[in-house]
């Protein structure tokens, strides 16, 4: 399928969707596409990802492989690059869901370094979820399979290809720099072991139709308090 009429969806003077955009259904509710002019905002983001990812193992050091280390709030980032791409998958959530509106309820970005991984898992408070790439990061050629993003849920005919009645295979995107992806947050994803000596680094976002109410204190855990919009300054 194709964007069909993205006219209107502009975000600092560029096209949120342009027109013509390929976008791939491997399953129903599930897209991907690449946009190819991200390279610039790309190096952006990554320049600025990877000097807050050192500040973080500096201050915390490094807490367990199955986790990346996670930049939360894309819409707080002050930098051009930030501002845009959150905008933008905002805007795909709403191309593929239909819905008029969308209302972010958890973004952050994933640095990934040599060993880390994601568990599989699923996500609650949302939707839709959106995983953009920054940066695929150092390919492996003794291990294919090195930080790639796997969906694997029995529950996806996509994923039961042999003969439809049990898990077979996981889909995995043929991702690179500029890809997205939108998919039900209640599906099973995860992320391989990553190889590579420069960090592979993925930002994602938990997307709904309407607000929800705030997270309880245990929900919150994990996250820091949302700083406010970049541009605006909280009142304390």
């Amino acid at each position: 399928m194709a964007v069909k009429d993205p006219s209107a969806q502009k975000f600092m003077g560029m096209s949120l969707l342009p027109r013509g955009q390929h976008v791939t259904t491997p399953e129903k509710h599930i897209a991907t596409t690449d946009f190819p002019d991200m390279a610039g905002m790309n190096r952006e983001l990554e320049d600025f990802l990877v000097k807050k990812a050192a500040e973080r193992l500096q201050q915390e050091g490094k807490q367990s492989f199955s986790k990346s280390v996670k930049i939360h709030h894309v819409d707080a980032w002050d930098i051009p690059a930030a501002q845009f791409i959150d905008e933008r998958a905002k805007a795909f959530f709403r191309e593929i869901t239909g819905f008029k509106t969308s209302v972010v309820d958890l973004s952050w970005a994933n640095i990934y370094h040599k060993g880390d991984y994601i568990m599989p898992h699923a996500h609650s408070r949302s939707q839709g979820s959106v995983v953009y790439v920054v940066s695929m990061g150092d390919e492996d050629r003794q291990d294919p399979m090195s930080g790639k993003f796997l969906i694997s849920d029995p529950r996806l005919p996509l994923c039961c290809q042999a003969d439809g009645t049990y898990m077979s295979n996981s889909y995995v995107p043929d991702f690179k720099a500029g890809s997205m992806i939108v998919f039900p947050s209640s599906i099973v994803h995860m992320v391989t072991p990553y190889r590579g000596e420069r960090p592979r680094i993925t930002l994602a976002w938990n997307i709904n139709e309407a607000e929800l109410p705030p997270r309880s204190k245990e929900e919150s855990i994990g996250i820091p308090p949302h700083p406010g919009k970049a541009g605006m300054k909280l009142i304390s």
